[in-house]
């Protein structure tokens, strides 16, 4: 059974290269060793996708979305056991802070510059959870002034451009009537010139 099903999952074109005559253990020996290529690759490339993880135009919830995703897989691979000693509450805390600090530091420092600074004075420094909730009620907050000032900046220039508006054409009207009438021509009573340009 277990060499049919190798049979069925394998490339077709890899058939040749494996002799299914010999024992299904030596056939899968055969294969991990020539296969397996270990997990060191894929935890350089994770680490290395992790420190170049930026937030850029992304929101916060996107940013800390694309950043779980790398830390849990990440989490497959350790080989730190979970432990009930003394050690284990110190060994939690400092992979809380490996997640942290990259969370922060990935960050749009124009935006969340000053929540970052606030947040690592503190010590010890908070959790990745608490971090996060803070940097995400900052972001709601600029949100909700950018939408306010938004809003008074039409206002504004309606009201600015409606009361120019008026001020102007009272002005106009002003100003026209003030004006002396254009010359007329007594010949042909036509205006903008005299008799003697008729």
């Amino acid at each position: 059974m277990l060499r049919a099903w190798l049979r069925n999952v394998i490339d077709p074109k890899l058939h040749p290269s494996i002799t299914f005559a010999q024992p299904i253990e030596d056939v899968w020996e055969e294969l991990g060793g020539r296969y397996s290529a270990g997990n060191a690759p894929r935890v350089h490339q994770l680490k290395s996708e992790l420190n170049e993880c930026k937030q850029d135009q992304e929101t916060v919830v996107e940013y800390y979305t694309r950043l779980k995703i790398i830390w849990d897989e990440l989490a497959k691979y350790s080989k730190i056991k979970d432990c009930n000693c003394g050690a284990a509450v110190s060994i939690a805390r400092e992979k809380e802070e490996e997640k942290v600090h990259p969370f922060l530091m990935g960050l749009d420092s124009k935006l969340y510059g000053q929540v970052r600074t606030n947040l690592l004075k503190v010590d010890p420094i908070a959790n990745l959870n608490r971090v996060y909730a803070m940097v995400l009620r900052e972001e709601r907050h600029a949100s909700f002034t950018k939408v306010k000032e938004e809003r008074n900046d039409v206002a504004m220039s309606v009201k600015f451009h409606s009361g120019k508006g008026r001020s102007n054409y009272a002005r106009d009207d002003a100003e026209e009537s003030e004006k002396p009438p254009p010359p007329q021509c007594t010949h042909c009573k036509k205006y903008y010139h005299t008799k003697e340009n008729c």
